[in-house]
């Protein structure tokens, strides 16, 4: 083969590989630019929408007066219409996209809201199924906030829907306050709604990182109890503006880093569109000299290729968790150390509060780590007693003051199992917290059995449906991650368990509530000495 066909063949391939890698770079930069603003100029009218919504479900279930009816119906219809307007303004720039796919679908929902309304006003919609009737209109499983600004925001994109939705459900538990308040009495079944819906909100709450302002959160709690009246209408008011509040920064936020992730998109295409074409021209350039007059072969000096990165993203990402987790075990032993010098009794609370967060920021680095496939770099290699692996579990959650250890037999843990069953414990604790009512205990307690060691982790809360249990026993057991945030902590459980040959089981109490078993097989359980009193905080765990 002559150099000039050489070259023009080479040329040949390198436009068609240049045409490969430039135009989805091009195509992921218009994506990512079109999204962004898509996402941002629905966003504040889809939000509109499903306030003006949740108002009126209010205003119907209460049986205000038919003038607030009639003007609360016509903010929903303009609120509605603002909505359709700004689709229609996005739908040409990406018709396929998240944002416009649910705006799509509340509107198509909302089509409804005629029919419902002549329902509500002929007398056969009252109350609870009258509230129900809205909800199914907005439909919280579904109230994602339309934030499609780029891949690298799909974390940012969850907490704020995890953050829309529990908003949401404290209007859904307004609404239904209001209309229990015209029924004879509250049911056992109309409370147990409410505490799922309380319990549903706080975990929705946790998973997007928000919390409400703690007089806010404490007044709620208080008036939950007492199931509507004037205490709750003042609370839910100042709850729900907070935590609008919160959603729209977060929005607002998410839409300046969209921004950048956009602007980072586009620099990357233009690399890889501008070193591309410089590349076709010098061959280009290289071709004509071939065709007119580069009759001499020249000696060319190959270079090996360079070795291409293996093992993806996900080794990346466990190596900076890894790194991370170092960094906050030494901040951990810091605040050690200083809360051994003080003796400031504010000081000391102090350094105890930021303590318990630094634990809890290790612990959903662990728990990242080990759902990216990883494991922990803290490990033990010593037996532990199993009572302050309990106790540190207790430790990691928000409300480590409601758990209470009953009887544990004593034994030591394996060294290299404590850390999962450590994470193990704390799922499970944490999940019977947020779903029993805010004033009740957990109860932990361990006992010696024919084929190991059993934790059980009980709660007083509303317990499970059949459907429910079979769900988290899939969950538990399988090693595809669930869709959405509701299951992922006993996902995570799972995987904690699912790595010493753990089982975890979880059925409803026979005085109600939860009950979650932990069988530690015996090969992980060993013997502790009377008087050994070794803590955690004594054994010094392995790091890297």
């Amino acid at each position: 083969m002559s150099t000039r066909t050489k070259v023009i063949t080479g040329l040949a391939l390198l436009i068609a590989l240049w045409a490969a890698a430039a135009v989805p770079a091009l195509g992921e930069a218009r994506r990512v630019l079109s999204a962004r603003t898509t996402a941002t100029d629905l966003a504040g009218p889809a939000g509109a929408l499903v306030l003006a919504l949740e108002t009126e479900r209010r205003i119907a279930v209460a049986g205000d007066s038919a003038s607030e009816t009639a003007a609360q119906r016509v903010h929903t219809d303009h609120a509605r219409q603002e909505l359709a307007t700004a689709r229609d303004a996005v739908s040409g720039w990406l018709s396929g996209s998240d944002a416009t796919r649910q705006t799509g679908a509340l509107l198509d929902r909302t089509a409804r809201l005629t029919e419902i309304r002549g329902q509500v006003d002929g007398g056969q919609l009252r109350g609870v199924k009258a509230a129900d009737a809205y909800t199914a209109l907005i439909d919280p499983s579904g109230l994602e906030t339309p934030t499609v600004f780029a891949d690298q925001a799909g974390s940012r994109a969850a907490a704020l829907s995890a953050l829309s939705r529990a908003r949401e459900l404290l209007a859904e538990e307004d609404a239904l306050l209001a209309a229990f308040a015209t029924q004879d009495k509250i049911t056992d079944a109309d409370r147990v709604r409410l505490q799922n819906l309380a319990g549903a909100r706080r975990e929705l709450l946790s998973a997007a990182g928000a919390e409400l302002p703690i007089a806010a959160g404490t007044a709620l709690t208080a008036a939950e109890g007492a199931a509507g009246g004037p205490a709750w209408s003042t609370a839910y008011n100042t709850a729900n503006t907070a935590l609008w509040e919160q959603q729209t920064a977060g929005v607002t936020a998410a839409a300046g880093a969209g921004t950048n992730d956009a602007v980072l998109t586009v620099v990357r295409a233009g690399v890889v569109g501008g070193v591309g074409l410089i590349a076709v021209l010098a061959m280009l350039l290289l071709a004509w000299r071939s065709r007119t007059g580069l009759k001499r072969p020249r000696r060319q000096t190959s270079r090996p290729a360079a070795p291409a990165r293996l093992g993806g993203l996900d080794p990346l990402l466990r190596d900076l968790e890894r790194r991370n987790q170092g960094l906050v075990h030494r901040q951990l032993r810091l605040l050690d150390t200083l809360a051994r010098r003080e003796a400031d009794q504010d000081a000391l609370g102090d350094l105890f509060r930021a303590d318990h967060l630094a634990n809890r920021v290790r612990r959903n680095l662990e728990k990242a780590i080990t759902l990216t496939g990883g494991s922990p770099a803290r490990r033990w290699h010593q037996a532990v007693p199993l009572a302050e692996v309990v106790r540190a579990a207790a430790s990691e959650i928000s409300e480590y003051d409601r758990v209470s250890t009953a009887r544990l037999d004593p034994v030591t843990l394996a060294g290299p199992a404590v850390t999962d069953l450590m994470h193990l414990l704390a799922e499970l604790v944490e999940n019977a917290a947020t779903f029993a009512p805010a004033e009740t205990t957990v109860r932990v307690a361990g006992e010696h059995v024919a084929d190991g060691y059993r934790i059980t982790v009980t709660d007083v809360g509303p317990g499970m449906t059949a459907d429910d249990l079979a769900t988290a026993a899939r969950v538990m057991a399988e090693p595809e991650p669930p869709t959405g945030g509701t299951w992922w902590g006993l996902y995570a459980a799972g995987r904690f368990a699912a790595r010493h040959g753990i089982a975890v089981t979880l059925a409803n109490g026979f005085d109600g509530g939860l009950v979650a078993e932990v069988l530690v097989p015996t090969t992980l359980i060993g013997p502790l000495a009377g008087d050994n009193e070794t803590t955690l905080d004594d054994l010094e765990p392995v790091i890297g």
